[in-house]
């Protein structure tokens, strides 16, 4: 028995008469598509910041910068040219590393510019810039920002990157 308008009987399958093959690639298409885009949809402020900091950095126009010892030159530049880029004026304070790295991950800073040695467990807590100085053979002055705050992280390391010496040593 054969249905009007069909060329195959009622009980040959749709993929049997050949008709619906290049149908189903578009289906397999759109099926992928579909999750990608919406997934896309979701990046217009990649990377971001879990806490807002360059945000509210641009907003009060003013960053904090904890520091545990007087900035070397490249540090100085790296600071100079967060300002700029930001359109903020720094505000440096001073005082033991550990309290700074506290104070940091508390939001009561906005950027700690110190040396660290390069088996230090502080590192673990706060994402650090690439080495912009050295102290030594064991110590390296970094940029340490909070840990998810991709917008400023990135920013940072953009700007330490342009005023480390070759070999981050000064």
């Amino acid at each position: 028995m054969r249905r009007p308008g069909f060329s195959m009987p009622i009980g040959v399958p749709a993929a049997g008469r050949g008709e619906d093959k290049p149908r189903a690639g578009w289906r397999i298409a759109l099926c992928l598509l579909a999750p990608s885009l919406f997934l896309i949809s979701g990046c217009d402020k990649f990377p971001a910041d879990m806490d807002g900091s360059l945000a509210t950095i641009a907003q009060r126009k003013t960053f904090t910068v904890g520091t545990a010892a007087p900035l070397p030159s490249s540090a100085e530049q790296l600071v100079a040219r967060l300002e700029k880029a930001t359109g903020s004026k720094a505000r440096i304070v001073t005082g033991p590393l550990e309290p700074l790295i506290a104070d940091l991950e508390a939001g009561k800073l906005d950027l700690i510019v110190a040396p660290f040695r390069k088996d230090s467990p502080l590192v673990a807590d706060v994402s650090l810039s690439p080495p912009i100085a050295r102290a030594g053979e064991e110590i390296e002055w970094h940029a340490a920002m909070k840990n998810g705050e991709n917008r400023w992280i990135m920013l940072v390391e953009t700007e330490a990157r342009g005023v480390a010496p070759p070999g981050g040593a000064e």
